[in-house]
């Protein structure tokens, strides 16, 4: 068989798959929330047609932000590499969110994100993808150490003491500060890993980590602290929607610690959806808040924020030529 017939099967059959496990997760979940999503409707009753709109595209226009500042960020720490075009980036972060949606953690997102790029230039652009993901983590430990040490003044105090609850609010300030240099000195990976071996002869892509700018690395964090404030803003939103708690502090602390603490745990094969359920649960229930309006809530922002993102990418998909150079 002549080997670019073979190429064209193995391109369609990988896009094929991918495609269809994405939308099969996708349409499996909401199938199973069914239920949730009538409970939702009724506690919808107090508000007007008008709000509910209103409110509804202020969630669509926070998302549309959302993916948009991580395009932006894309596209500029890859050109730090080569250049890239407006439309690639925007279709690499779009199937990137395709692959990573029925991924443990969303850690297959760098696979779809190098598929739109010629094959040359994939090894480099998954040691930047890896880049990209540590400043959005670096945003994530921010707003989630500031969670936590919240969560401390709240409830530490009753429970460990004083002592203990300043100790561990030291800690965690402590551990922001040691994550923050370790990501602004990102060049260290560079040195660690030519320190192996059998990797010398990589020399030539590991050097991206000391190749990009410091002040690439500064613009990342300060983009991804901004994308964080987006997905807070559709929690709160949501949260307006069907919560009748007016603490709103704790509900935002408790929504950053759920982010948070989905981050700390990337490798649990346990897919991103459930993973937020449960950690939202585990922090919410803290606060006199209705945990099943809680579960809804996680379920129509993962809905909104990634599911029709990545509905999108897999039509996406299949405009990109992966086994052939461009």
């Amino acid at each position: 068989m002549d080997l670019s017939v073979i190429r064209r099967l193995s391109s369609w059959s990988l896009k094929l798959f991918i495609s269809t496990a994405a939308i099969w997760y996708i349409v499996s979940k909401l199938q199973n929330s069914v239920v949730g999503l009538e409970l939702q409707a009724f506690s919808f009753s107090s508000f007007s047609i008008i709000h509910l709109t209103a409110l509804g595209s202020l969630v669509l226009v926070v998302m549309a932000v959302n993916w948009g500042i991580e395009v932006l960020k894309w596209k500029w720490l890859v050109e730090t590499q080569f250049s890239i075009r407006w439309t690639t980036a925007v279709k690499g972060v779009l199937s990137g969110v395709t692959v990573g949606v029925f991924s443990p953690n969303r850690i297959g997102e760098f696979i779809g994100r190098i598929l739109a790029l010629s094959p040359e230039r994939r090894v480099k652009a998954s040691l930047l993808a890896f880049v990209n993901g540590l400043s959005q983590t670096m945003a994530t430990v921010t707003f989630g150490v500031g969670g936590m040490i919240f969560l401390l003044s709240r409830i530490g105090e009753q429970a460990l003491g004083i002592l203990p609850t300043l100790i561990f609010q030291v800690v965690l300030f402590l551990f922001f500060l040691t994550t923050l240099f370790l990501y602004l000195r990102i060049e260290l990976f560079s040195t660690i890993l030519l320190k192996i071996k059998f990797l010398k002869k990589y020399k030539r892509h590991l050097d991206v980590f000391s190749e990009i700018p410091s002040a690439m690395l500064h613009q990342l964090y300060l983009l991804s602290l901004f994308r964080f404030s987006t997905f807070l803003a559709q929690y709160l939103i949501v949260f307006y929607l069907l919560l009748e708690s007016t603490d709103w502090w704790a509900i935002g602390g408790a929504s950053a610690l759920t982010l948070f603490s989905t981050t700390l745990v990337p490798f649990l094969p346990v897919p991103e959806i459930l993973l937020r359920e449960s950690m939202a649960l585990s922090y919410f229930q803290l606060f006199d808040v209705d945990l099943a309006m809680v579960t809804y809530a996680v379920l129509f922002v993962w809905t909104i924020n990634v599911a029709i993102p990545a509905l999108i990418g897999a039509c996406v998909l299949f405009t990109y030529r992966i086994f052939k150079p461009r």
